[in-house]
């Protein structure tokens, strides 16, 4: 009897979960084509109109605060994940190995039997735009992320054909990634080079391509 409550309990707040996921992206829809109709006014004037017309009037939908901070960390990265135009708002990566993000294609320069070589290292590392460290961990179809705040991604690897591999989200406790993934999100990553420290990857959202170093350890 405890097992089948627990079940319809897992069950109803995944649904419910689900279902916030998807009216946060339906908002965030309206906000992206906002975001591209005044792609000509400064960005401080886009953001204020973003605030204003969408993410203020749904969080108003929450009484308390807590769940109001919720709503907003889930629009803030559900936007990144899924809005180009938003992530163009925000700095890329000074350093040469943190993200980037370019509109034509990569030049592809590795062949196959180098890209094998990625699942014969179990450590390796990338930066994120703010600087920070994050670790990975490729222990057969399990890729774990340990980032600076001591905080967990989990995901399982498969290696594909053509230098890809994808990533599924299991869970994560990492305030960023919990919000962009839902369990079973997958990823396409591309390995398109190899310098002697790490491999350069991208992975393509529509029309735009997010490339960052892998180093290994």
């Amino acid at each position: 009897m405890k097992t089948s409550l627990l079940l319809i309990l897992f069950f109803l707040t995944s649904l419910s979960q689900s279902q916030t996921v998807q009216a946060v992206d339906s908002l965030n829809i309206e906000i992206c084509k906002a975001l591209i109709q005044n792609k000509n006014l400064n960005d401080e004037i886009r953001i204020n109109t973003i605030t204003n017309s969408y993410i203020i009037p749904y969080m108003k939908k929450f009484k308390d605060s807590i769940n109001q901070q919720k709503a907003f960390e889930l629009i803030f990265f559900r936007l990144h994940k899924n809005c180009n135009e938003f992530v163009t708002l925000f700095p890329q990566s000074k350093a040469d190995e943190g993200w980037a993000i370019q509109y034509e294609k990569p030049t592809e320069n590795i062949s196959k039997e180098q890209c094998h070589q990625l699942t014969k290292n179990s450590k390796y590392h990338y930066f994120e735009n703010d600087g920070n460290k994050v670790e990975v961990t490729l222990s057969q179809n399990l890729w774990t992320e340990k980032f600076s705040d001591n905080t967990i991604s989990k995901l399982h690897f498969k290696e594909k054909s053509n230098c890809e591999f994808e990533l599924e989200f299991i869970e994560s406790d990492n305030i960023s990634r919990k919000n962009m993934s839902i369990k079973g999100d997958k990823y396409i990553y591309k390995i398109y080079d190899e310098d002697p420290d790490s491999y350069r990857v991208y992975l393509k959202n529509k029309e735009t391509y997010y490339t960052f170093k892998l180093l290994k350890q």
